[in-house]
């Protein structure tokens, strides 16, 4: 179970740098301290070392989903783009506090950005089954709103979150006297203004509306 584990972490910091493609199982082993041969024994193949990878994550990826659900199922101005995007950040910070948390944001960051990463479907699919809930309840919240506005506000917000989570590194050498993941409830407040004022900005588009103006529901 001890050299299973190794795998896996060498394998979520390979697929993060190197992307499926570049990865080499070979290298995976070595960084791991097991024969090729004991690799392939545990996982089989390389797309079921990834499909391993996936699944340390699978809760979190279900529970983005679920918590997106919550939010789009509830009674009208019960719920609001900032608590919205308050659920995305929360469960993006556990995300990256998990175990190869960081390593994992950076492999999303990767397959979102590379269309070719054909084998990382799994999480492209959970992705995109998350942002088309979050774009349902955009358009609740803005009724007035094209799809097409919805998902730029998706992409944006989502974009960024990724970025920001996944860049520790880059972040330590712009503010290298701030904590590399500032999870203060402050930082928070932040980032969640951030991210409401992008997607508000991005929904009330008058090239994004088909109404001549829009009010945004429930926005607190």
């Amino acid at each position: 179970m001890q050299r299973k584990s190794a795998i896996l972490v060498a394998a979520h910091r390979h697929f993060a740098q190197h992307g499926f493609r570049g990865a080499s199982l070979r290298d995976i082993a070595r960084e791991a301290g097991v024969s090729l041969t004991l690799l392939n024994h545990h996982f089989g193949s390389k797309h079921q070392l990834m499909a391993a990878v996936i699944a340390c994550h699978r809760a979190r990826l279900d529970e983005w989903i679920r918590a997106l659900e919550a939010l789009r199922s509830a009674p009208a101005g019960t719920s609001s783009v900032r608590e919205l995007v308050h659920t995305a950040i929360r469960i993006g910070f556990e995300m990256a506090s998990d175990d190869n948390g960081q390593e994992f944001l950076q492999l999303i960051a990767r397959v979102t950005d590379d269309p070719s990463e054909l084998s990382v479907q799994d999480v492209r699919e959970s992705l995109d089954d998350a942002a088309r809930v979050f774009m349902d309840a955009l358009q609740q919240f803005y009724p007035g709103a094209t799809r097409h506005a919805a998902a730029s506000a998706y992409l944006c917000a989502s974009g960024a979150l990724s970025r920001f989570l996944a860049g520790a590194g880059r972040l330590d050498r712009l503010a290298p006297t701030a904590a590399p993941l500032d999870r203060s409830p402050e930082n928070r407040a932040r980032l969640t203004g951030f991210l409401v004022a992008g997607i508000e900005a991005a929904m009330q588009s008058p090239s994004m509306t088909d109404a001549d103006s829009l009010e945004p529901l429930a926005i607190v």
